[in-house]
């Protein structure tokens, strides 16, 4: 799910990049085969959720109509062109080209990491038309908005990284900072998961302190005087600054990370806790059976006599009655 603007050519076919069609008027994309094998079947569904999704998300980017656009489906991460392999995060089961109007799905990763077909359209999508509603000044928009709000409108976070995941990075200082995620995210899986966690938490609480259609508002608001900066600002009426130790104290003590993270660790907790009644447990049988032992040997040493004892031999069996019949084969 990563969205690229993409300045070179690439070597396979592109739609052209007219207007799309009215209302009414037939879709404003296509789905087609990138690469591999892929059911026919599958195609038809992403056809369809595709139609769904952009009909869902259409009235979120008011005014506009949508341009016509690509959905690429590929089998696997192995049959990509190597154009579009060297674009793509490892493991990533989707992501769109902004400026050259595709969206690339990866059925193969969508399968192996568990991640429905839908959120990953839905994802897609969003990166597909909040390009087309702030151009032609998307390059102005950070990475970081998009990948959040493409997380927060699919109702799905990438990585499955939780805000739970990085609460703790408040505390000590360690999220990463806004402007190394302007341009890119990073290529290391463990600071990619962050890079996610934090875009999604942050426009997240955007959108519940100012609402969805102001947060919106501010990214069309961007233009050749004005980034995304002063956009959000001028949205909100508050500094930047203060819009960033908003989302940090909420997430500490309003979002409820710390209690889910104590939730999810009660396991370990409570075996943390149980150790010293178990390690009690354990020394007070020892003591116990040092102390048998002890009395053993005392009153061995002072009756010898009975350890030397041996067993009176048993009586022999006797039988009362007539005999058993005899029993013959």
């Amino acid at each position: 799910m990563i969205s690229i603007l993409l300045s070179a050519a690439l070597t396979f076919a592109v739609p052209s990049q007219q207007d799309g069609p009215a209302r009414g008027q037939g879709p404003a994309f296509e789905v087609a085969v990138g690469s591999g094998e892929v059911a026919p079947a599958l195609v038809a569904e992403v056809r369809e959720l595709t139609a769904q999704r952009l009909d869902f998300l259409r009235p979120t980017f008011r005014g506009l109509e949508p341009q016509r656009f690509a959905v690429f489906v590929h089998g696997a991460a192995e049959s990509l062109p190597p154009a579009l392999a060297a674009l793509r995060h490892p493991g990533a089961p989707g992501f769109a080209l902004l400026g050259r109007h595709q969206i690339h799905l990866v059925v193969g990763d969508m399968k192996r990491t568990g991640t429905r077909l839908e959120s990953v359209v839905t994802h897609e999508l969003v990166h597909e038309l909040l390009d087309q509603f702030v151009a032609p000044h998307g390059a102005r928009i950070p990475r970081w908005f998009h990948e959040g709000l493409a997380q927060y409108l699919a109702g799905d976070v990438y990585l499955g990284v939780r805000e739970q995941d990085i609460v703790w990075r408040v505390a000590v200082r360690r999220l990463l900072p806004w402007y190394d995620l302007e341009r890119g995210f990073p290529r290391d899986e463990d600071a990619l998961g962050v890079a996610y966690a934090q875009s999604y938490s942050y426009v997240a609480w955007l959108v519940r302190e100012f609402g969805l259609d102001d947060v919106i508002a501010a990214a069309g608001n961007v233009d050749d005087d004005t980034d995304f900066d002063r956009a959000i600002v001028g949205a909100t009426g508050r500094p930047t600054l203060e819009l960033g130790d908003g989302w940090q104290r909420y997430l500490q003590y309003g979002s409820g990370a710390w209690w889910r993270v104590l939730l999810g660790r009660s396991f370990d907790l409570l075996l943390i806790l149980a150790l010293p009644a178990f390690a009690v447990a354990v020394l007070r049988r020892r003591s116990r059976a040092r102390k048998l032992r002890q009395r053993m040997e005392r009153h061995a040493e002072l009756y010898p006599a009975d350890f030397e004892l041996e067993p009176a031999p048993m009586p022999p069996l006797e039988l009362h009655g007539p005999p058993p019949p005899e029993i013959r084969p």
